[in-house]
């Protein structure tokens, strides 16, 4: 039987969703960094990969996946590497390992062990399901190996189950599936109501971006082990509030829109209209009591979104951009680029090449059909001609504005103090800045990393109690 190797370090859902995705030449940043207290970290110049010569080959999957597990823990990432099948060395870095390794440690906290193993076998090959134990919890890899190339590592992923967070009770709302349906896209969305519930605030969730070629971004914000918006709107109806989310439009319907097309307003704006009075026509839901929350792009559309509509109670916007949309990419890609105590070339070049077309997009050097930065030159042109700060101070509609302090997407400083800044006089506005939270609003110490989104991490209760008791105030 022809085999076909599958190669996946950290792949994340959530690099479209919070506003980061690849890039528009084939290189596909799949993990981040974060330094640990409780990790061993490398404090010298990493070695050279040994080679198979000078260790012993695994005999099993389950071996070549401990195997490297204890290298990642030690911080022996060049190590670590060599335990992959010698054509992906050759593909891969210590810092890409390095990147999936530190996700696990800025989530789950100082590393314990390997609490269980499960043997499985996928697409032909040989692999293991290691639980593993960290000071805050367990998270799973799953490791396929090679073997007929002595076990030879193969994929090393992060595999967890999702899991309903504990402020969630499902007793509390009922969920009914719905759609949100215009003239060319018909999107499958999800209603949750609160039991026996009249006249109920309502919420509609609205993405972050999610490039055309991606289309990541269903109901949940995700899938695997994290479902930020199944979070927020399980949460926030076991709290008294209905809540409509559904499935952006890049990825329910990711051909109804030309290049020309893909303005702001057409894939994030327009759509969060139609969800609106989809959930007004809710028997449970008081119309006037409707709100969006929106998060990364979606906040930052929050307020047009509101000025469009005419009859928001009020907006919510996570982790919403309040510079130019472009000027965050960089400084992601920097982010990326620079973590850890290991160099990841393919990154670096990445990095460098995303600032050349930065500059083609501040000159206007574009054609609205291009793809520049993953996205249409139309959705730049779109959220350049969008000026958000001076719309929200324009509306008159409450405004919440929520950060995590670890969010490397869309800077605590540079965004959410301008946010707090600007509409610092602006009447019904409400700021909140959460210690520990990244992008998403998961929890995690250290440096935030990309390949923390993969593991099951609920949003912080925090953040669903206070959206939660915002919404019923209005």
């Amino acid at each position: 039987m022809r085999r076909r190797a599958y190669l996946l370090l950290a792949g994340s859902s959530f690099a479209s969703i919070a506003g980061c995705p690849s890039n528009d030449s084939g290189d596909s940043p799949s993990g981040d960094t974060s330094a640990r207290e409780n990790m061993s970290t490398p404090e010298q110049t990493p070695e050279e990969t040994p080679t198979s010569e000078e260790r012993a080959a695994p005999e099993s999957a389950v071996e070549a996946g401990k195997l490297l597990v204890e290298d990642m823990q030690r911080g022996a990432f060049d190590r670590a590497l060599g335990w992959f099948r010698s054509d992906l060395q050759q593909q891969l870095s210590a810092g890409v390992v390095e990147h999936l390794w530190l996700g696990y440690t800025a989530v789950g906290g100082g590393y314990e062990g390997v609490a269980d193993t499960t043997v499985i076998v996928q697409a032909g090959f040989d692999g293991v399901d290691m639980t593993l134990s960290f000071e805050r919890g367990t998270h799973v890899m799953r490791v396929l190996a090679d073997d007929q190339q002595e076990y030879a590592v193969i994929q090393a992923v992060a595999n967890d189950e999702y899991q309903r967070p504990e402020y969630v009770d499902t007793s509390a709302f009922t969920a009914t599936e719905a759609t949100v349906e215009t003239e060319n896209c018909l999107m499958d969305a999800e209603i949750t109501v609160p039991v026996d519930a009249e006249d109920v605030p309502g919420v509609v969730l609205v993405h972050g971006s999610d490039p055309p070629a991606v289309g990541a971004a269903n109901k949940n914000l995700g899938g695997a082990g994290s479902r930020p918006f199944q979070d927020l709107a399980e949460g926030l109806s076991s709290r008294g509030v209905a809540v409509l989310r559904y499935d952006r439009r890049s990825n329910a319907c990711p051909n109804s829109l030309s290049n020309e097309e893909w303005t702001l307003d057409a894939i994030t704006v327009d759509d969060s209209l139609v969800a609106l009075e989809r959930l007004r026509r809710d028997p449970a839901v008081s119309a006037d009591r409707t709100v969006v929350a929106g998060i990364s792009l979606g906040g930052m559309a929050a307020p047009r979104i509101a000025e469009r509509d005419g009859d928001l109670a009020g907006i919510a916007m996570l982790a919403a951009p309040a510079r130019d949309f472009y000027e965050i990419f960089v400084e992601q890609f920097e982010h990326l680029a620079t973590l850890g105590e290991y160099e990841w070339e393919s990154m670096q070049q990445v990095y460098e090449r995303w600032e050349d077309r930065i500059d083609r997009i501040r000159q206007g050097d574009y054609k609205e059909s291009d793809i520049v930065l993953d996205y249409p030159g139309a959705l730049w042109t779109s959220v350049d001609e969008y000026d958000q700060v001076a719309t929200a101070k324009r509306i008159g509609t409450p405004a919440f504005l929520l950060q995590g302090s670890r969010d490397y997407q869309v800077s605590p400083e540079r965004d959410f103090e301008l946010w707090q800044q600007e509409l610092a006089d602006r009447p019904a506005t409400r700021f909140e800045r959460y210690e520990n939270l990244n992008h998403v609003f998961q929890y995690g110490e250290g440096v935030p990393t990309r390949s923390e989104y993969s593991l099951w991490n609920p949003v912080d209760e925090a953040v669903v109690a206070d959206i939660g008791s915002w919404v019923q105030s209005l």
